[in-house]
């Protein structure tokens, strides 16, 4: 069973997801399903190593930001202002210009320590090439029938 003798329940960050996931995975064993690919998404997604992302956590609290924005806000690390705000927006925080522009300084500080994220792009297998689609117009049916009864 999920959360089975769970102590607390809170938000935490993709990093901190992938430090115990990774001190699990030394003494549980294998992993099933649900936990390997946690892993390995933690490991592909987290941008930021896990003393570096509480310490960001920690400063964006000190903000006043609530810990499930500010955790989201960690974990996706906006890259620009827009970003930012559909953050904002979706959990309803309404910041002042002067603290929006200390969580902007904020991310910029901790987006110089990010890991570098590449996507991951699986080859396709080799398909036959598709033929161009011709554009026909609205007579097209009608226009291949005059055809047909010419060639009979």
């Amino acid at each position: 069973m999920i959360g089975k003798g769970a102590n607390e329940i809170r938000p935490v960050l993709l990093s901190e997801v992938e430090k115990i996931l990774e001190k699990r995975q030394g003494t549980a064993g294998e992993f099933g399903f649900e936990q390997q690919t946690s892993l390995e998404y933690a490991k592909r997604f987290s941008h930021l190593k896990y003393n570096d992302a509480k310490e960001m956590l920690d400063e964006l609290e000190k903000l006043e930001i609530k810990t499930e924005t500010a955790v989201k806000i960690v974990d996706l690390l906006p890259k620009n202002k827009s970003q930012l705000m559909l953050i904002l927006v979706k959990d309803k925080v309404d910041l002042p210009e002067k603290k929006m522009e200390k969580v902007e300084a904020l991310i910029a500080e901790y987006l110089k320590k990010a890991k570098k994220f590449e996507p991951k792009v699986e080859a396709l297998p080799d398909a036959p090439a598709a033929a161009p689609i011709e554009a026909k117009s609205a007579d097209a049916p009608a226009e291949e029938a005059k055809e047909k009864k010419k060639s009979d």
